[in-house]
């Protein structure tokens, strides 16, 4: 069933709204206002928000900017209604994101039009989203020439780009526009999400760096002395900071050590793991990522509560450009469980998995262990 979140500060509309939609058959929840408005689009996810502007603690401005700068929320169709419609009003409003404008007083048909018209448009974006990926998969799966994929891969970097991009736009126009209605935690919350996305991009652009390599059957192996206990926790708080609000992360450290290994090889290990679990565990999940020391080698394991991987797809996954088939339409490049396994080898480990469908999957990564000798 459809699920739609109303935030608006009156009663009576908010009220009438709901029973609206819930007679043709929508599910419907409301907020009051738009700190609570944010809370609930959080916990309830819906497939589309109506939001009043002028609403009291935080306007609908600052609820899209809010719901923006979040990976989960930042795709919810949202439609602004209000008293106010001036042109620049509603330019406004569209610059920063909202989908549809309707204005006070409107009428039963014109609210479900515009949720209509919404609604459909989300459908065919996924659809050709989802189509998309397909074609991208069919092409590799053909092994067609270089470029092409080549090209391609370059598409599905920079559409992985917008993401953390949006993320960093979002908060730090929140910061501008309202960091005197933010506490002190609620700002921190915002720097530390544009700092993570930031981190993010650069991962992105390493990862690209070792795909190339891995292409010319050279990836360089620089090791230098690394407390990797604090390095992964570094790695852990950025996803902490970006999907704290949707996933629970755990991260157990038992290597005070400072030992050798490259940190980009490692912190691409590190981040395609916990990318991986958090992309394919359901809202909510929890993800444990624990650092340990076993028969003289560092093991870097991260457990999910995901939808798992079938035994067929296992070994294959640590092939360039292979997925599982059970992933559907989940966005990916099929490339980092391959980057993982290289960059492992290089450290002189391996890489394994272990998985069951609908419970999880348990990715691990070990290698010799390598203590800094100081001088």
């Amino acid at each position: 069933m459809t699920k739609i979140l109303v935030i608006e500060d009156e009663d009576i509309l908010r009220e009438e709204v709901i029973d609206w939609l819930n007679l043709e058959g929508y599910e419907a929840e409301g907020a009051d206002n738009g700190l609570n408005g944010v809370e609930a689009a959080v916990r309830y996810m819906p497939d589309l928000i109506v939001s009043d502007i002028t609403m009291p603690k935080l306007d609908g401005h600052g609820v899209l900017l809010e719901l923006r700068s979040k990976p989960a929320t930042a795709n919810i169709p949202f439609i602004f209604v209000t008293a106010r419609a001036s042109h620049e009003d509603v330019r406004h409003g569209m610059a920063m994101g909202a989908d549809d404008y309707i204005t006070k007083p409107f009428s039963r048909v014109e609210l479900f039009e515009a949720i209509r018209v919404r609604l459909e448009k989300k459908a065919v974006q996924e659809q050709e989203r989802i189509k998309e990926v397909e074609e991208w998969q069919q092409a590799f799966e053909q092994e067609r020439e270089q470029r092409f994929m080549k090209a391609k891969l370059v598409a599905m970097f920079s559409h992985d780009f917008r993401n953390p991009l949006a993320t960093i736009m979002s908060s730090s126009s929140l910061l501008r526009n309202y960091s005197d209605r933010l506490d002190e935690a609620r700002r921190q919350a915002q720097f530390s999400r544009i700092e993570a996305s930031i981190r993010q991009l650069v991962q992105m652009l390493d990862d690209m760096l070792l795909v190339s390599q891995m292409e010319t059957g050279h990836m360089d192996f620089k090791p230098e002395p690394l407390k990797v206990g604090d390095f992964i926790q570094t790695i852990v708080d950025e996803f902490q900071a970006i999907h704290g609000d949707t996933h629970t992360l755990h991260y157990d450290n038992h290597v005070p050590d400072v030992i050798m290994a490259d940190p980009m090889l490692l912190r691409s290990i590190a981040t395609n793991f916990i990318s991986n679990a958090i992309k394919y565990s359901p809202q909510g999940g929890e993800v444990r990522i624990t650092l340990n020391i076993s028969d003289a080698r560092c093991v870097i394991r991260v457990q999910d509560q995901g939808i798992g991987i079938l035994p067929a797809d296992q070994n294959r996954l640590f092939q360039a450009f292979q997925r599982g088939s059970n992933v559907k339409g989940l966005p990916g490049t099929g490339l980092g469980l391959a980057i993982v396994k290289q960059a492992a080898e290089l450290h002189g480990g391996m890489v394994q998995l272990e998985s069951q469908i609908g419970e999880g999957t348990v990715a691990t990564a070990m290698f010799p262990l390598r203590r800094s000798v100081s001088h």
